[in-house]
């Protein structure tokens, strides 16, 4: 049985550099730039230096995760990523429905 050990990281005021992007994903600041050239990734505003919302950090390591475990390029990471995004929207709103909650 494989254990994986995951680490906490608290976002100040939600908000995340470019900088800190590239220490926490795990992805190297071009793969991150691909990333954001595919559309993946939209910083907070499209002029450097950029900051990101904090979600941007999940999305990043859920990208780095794939491409290690998939060896996807930055393409095929993007497609990935939005196929994630909508499976927990379309999750979320399951749970809403089920909760007797129209969204």
């Amino acid at each position: 049985m494989k254990i994986e050990i995951s680490e906490a990281i608290t976002i100040e005021g939600g908000e995340i550099s470019f900088a800190q992007l590239v220490e926490y994903s795990g992805l190297s600041e071009h793969e991150l730039r691909e990333l954001i050239d595919y559309g993946a990734l939209s910083p907070r505003e499209p002029v450097e230096p950029w900051s990101f919302d904090a979600s941007a950090l999940r999305a990043a390591r859920i990208a780095e995760r794939l491409r290690r475990d998939f060896e996807l390029d930055a393409n095929a990471l993007s497609l990935v990523l939005s196929y994630v995004e909508r499976i927990e929207e379309l999750e979320a709103e399951m749970r809403a429905l089920r909760a007797g909650v129209a969204r």
